[in-house]
């Protein structure tokens, strides 16, 4: 591992007032690696391959969580939402400058599920406290921790193996708070990278919520013209189109950016968990990542924000369309009521010529019959034979007709 030379040179001058023995240092080291949200069990069975190797026993099925001691060297396997962490510890031999890994079986960590995404080491050693001198390069990060209980040195920068390195100055003998800074510093930089994971989903996003909105933009102005019953709908099936386009973009980056918040609020409180003193000259590490980091998760809120109020504002314009739409539709019911009901008062005068006609067609032939009648009964009484008794009764048949035919027709109007 090769150190930038202004960190270096900061840590000789914490170390340059021996007074007692420093103490052997610590390496712990955590490899992370993405393997989604279903690869928990993925994960246990490799734990398992590797406890199968040295003899131990395995994380039985379900188990989140496992540690080995190979003696020499320990791992601790963690399962997360999506994700898992492998910290291995390992105290350093000589001038041993690697990893806590070095010594885990190669083999086994190239097999680790999943793209590795965090791979960093923190170096732990004994001190005394220092006023380092004000550093020449802006890159260098540092300050005391914990109200002056270590101090802390790094760059973030991935060496040629990928791994970001930070190294901890311990001013108190105390195992406890060296295990507390470790953990600290570990989910500092896994939370970070996991986080970022949401910054180029954002890249992409942006372009596609921009060609939306143009869209969008372009529709709303359709909208403000009246364009016809036709050419409403037709703009409707457009507004519903990319409706469905945002409510799908929106669905396949809403998980990540809720994501990259979430791990970016962790990240925060450690850092405040930290208790920073500034070294002077130097950037602390919570001002490394208000520069750097916070940047980077406002972008995925904005392009979040944006998606939002994109659905937000197709909905309402599907909504304007879809009313305007419906106003004409009633527009045009009310004008095919009103026909029908012109006609509907044509057919019913119609009708009641019709049933006129139909009284006296019916009075002629009641007539007819009651003709043939009376000649019948003329062989008893000789005067209802002749025409006048006909005639006579003739009116009394069409009043009788007619006052049938009202009564029926009063009858079908009631029901």
């Amino acid at each position: 591992m090769i150190f930038h030379p202004q960190r270096d040179r900061l840590l000789a001058e914490v170390h340059a007032r021996p007074s007692t023995p420093i103490d052997a240092p610590m390496l712990v080291t955590r490899l992370a690696a993405v393997s989604g949200v279903r690869g928990a069990e993925t994960d246990r069975l490799h734990m398992a391959e590797l406890c199968a190797k040295l003899g131990q026993r395995s994380p039985s099925e379900g188990m989140r969580w496992w540690s080995v001691d190979a003696g020499e060297w320990q791992l601790r396997w963690e399962r997360h939402s999506e994700f898992s962490s492998w910290t291995f510890l390992r105290r350093p031999t000589g001038q041993d400058d690697g990893t806590a890994a070095d010594v885990a079986p190669r083999d086994w960590i190239d097999a680790i599920p999943g793209p590795l995404l965090v791979f960093t080491t923190v170096r732990l050693r004994r001190g005394h406290h220092s006023h380092p001198a004000p550093a020449e390069r802006q890159d260098v990060i540092g300050a005391r921790l914990m109200d002056g209980a270590a101090t802390l040195l790094t760059d973030l920068k991935a060496d040629t193996q990928g791994m970001t390195r930070f190294d901890v100055v311990l001013h108190q003998d105390d195992p406890v708070l060296a295990g507390r800074l470790a953990l600290i510093l570990l989910e500092i930089e896994t939370y970070r990278l996991m986080a970022l994971l949401a910054f180029p989903m954002a890249g992409e996003a942006a372009a596609q919520v921009a060609e939306m909105e143009a869209e969008a933009a372009e529709l709303a102005t359709r909208i403000a013209d009246d364009l016809g019953v036709e050419d409403d709908r037709a703009l409707l099936a457009r507004l519903v189109t990319l409706s469905g386009r945002i409510e799908g973009l929106s669905a396949s980056t809403n998980y990540r950016f809720g994501a990259g918040n979430a791990y970016h609020g962790i990240v925060q409180d450690r850092i405040a968990s930290l208790a920073e003193t500034p070294i002077p000259g130097l950037q602390t590490i919570g001002t490394f990542m208000e520069r750097r980091l916070a940047p980077a998760m406002r972008t995925c809120q904005s392009v979040a924000a944006r998606e939002r109020a994109l659905v937000d504002r197709i909905a309402r314009a599907g909504q304007m369309l879809n009313t305007r739409i419906e106003l004409v539709t009633q527009a045009i019911n009310a004008d095919l009521l009103a026909s029908m009901d012109r006609r509907a008062s044509a057919q019913l005068k119609l009708q009641r010529t019709v049933e006129g006609l139909s009284v006296a067609a019916i009075a002629y032939y009641v007539v007819s019959l009651l003709g043939y009648v009376l000649k019948g009964a003329a062989k008893f009484a000789p005067p209802l034979g002749s025409p006048v008794a006909l005639a006579l009764s003739a009116p009394f048949v069409v009043v009788a007709i007619w006052l049938a035919s009202r009564r029926l027709r009063k009858q079908l109007d009631h029901d």
